[in-house]
């Protein structure tokens, strides 16, 4: 009966927490510069990564000593221009069009 009940307890939970691990994000943050943008694909430092469909973009900005951000689109990330992107495997979630450099 125990043993039973201990069964009924501990799987459960190992199982929960397997799930768990196997959806962590584990993203990480990439930055370079753009050296070429097509289709589904971008190329940062010569390294090509897909675009997620849903893949937001950004323009970070300086403007008073502080740092701004605006939506952007994808047509606006140019060959040349620097980025700061997440990706997860080799897929990029979230491109960040670093103005501010320039």
């Amino acid at each position: 009966m125990r043993r039973a009940l201990f069964s009924l307890m501990v799987v459960p939970v190992l199982l929960v927490w397997g799930v768990a691990q196997a959806y962590d994000s584990g993203h990480t943050y990439i930055n370079g510069r753009v050296t070429s943008v097509s289709g589904g694909t971008i190329a940062i430092d010569d390294y090509i990564y897909r675009i997620d469909p849903k893949c937001r973009v950004v323009i970070v900005f300086k403007q008073d000593n502080s740092f701004h951000e605006r939506p952007a689109r994808l047509s606006e990330v140019g060959r040349g221009d620097t980025v700061t992107a997440k990706k997860i495997a080799n897929t990029l979630y979230e491109i960040m069009i670093e103005r501010w450099r320039r």
